[in-house]
């Protein structure tokens, strides 16, 4: 080899940064997006007197249930619904920082998050007797190696930490995380 020639280097294929949210920033998520929905909620269970209901174990009428659960869509899509269209993010997760994304890092389209990741959820909860054990699996998933839920299986998304660059920073541009910012 000449002096003066530089010797020819393989090109570097950048690591994958694992991107994923941890179980605990999910968590609290889910926890701040729950107590939100409660809160709205209060004034239909002091409306129909549920507390009383609930106390004496009593049965909620039909029509109370039904405007229960149309009551509960319609405050989502007020307290969620701007956020998931524009930044593929819930109240709770727009406070931790994170966000659904596709498995690519792209930003999902509204239509795709409500139809394939929330309406199975939804109706899956109103099935009669096992509705909260199906929830109770669907959250279990977290657990996997890839923490991925079933509504993320079945609507193919991931929920990341926008704080963490998904490849590693080459001087311009940056990760997927920063499309949703």
């Amino acid at each position: 080899m000449d002096e003066n020639q530089q010797p020819e280097l393989e090109p570097v294929t950048p690591i994958p940064v694992d991107n994923a949210a941890t179980r605990v920033q999910r968590f609290i998520a889910a926890m701040i997006d729950g107590c939100l929905g409660i809160l709205v909620t209060i004034p239909l269970f002091e409306h129909y007197q549920l507390w009383e209901v609930m106390k004496t174990g009593g049965t909620v009428p039909t029509e109370v249930s039904i405007k229960l659960a149309m009551y509960g869509l319609l405050m989502f899509f007020i307290l969620h619904g701007t956020l998931l269209y524009r930044y593929g993010q819930t109240v709770g997760k727009r406070v931790m920082g994170l966000a659904i994304v596709t498995l690519d890092g792209g930003r999902p389209h509204f239509a795709h998050l409500i139809l394939n990741r929330y309406l199975p959820q939804w109706v899956a909860g109103f099935i009669p007797g096992i509705g909260p054990l199906l929830g109770i699996v669907d959250a279990l998933f977290v657990f996997r190696n890839d923490k991925r839920c079933v509504h993320d299986l079945i609507a193919g998304t991931k929920v990341i930490d926008l704080k963490i660059q998904s490849t590693p920073q080459t001087g311009t541009g940056s990760g997927a995380g920063s499309i949703i910012l």
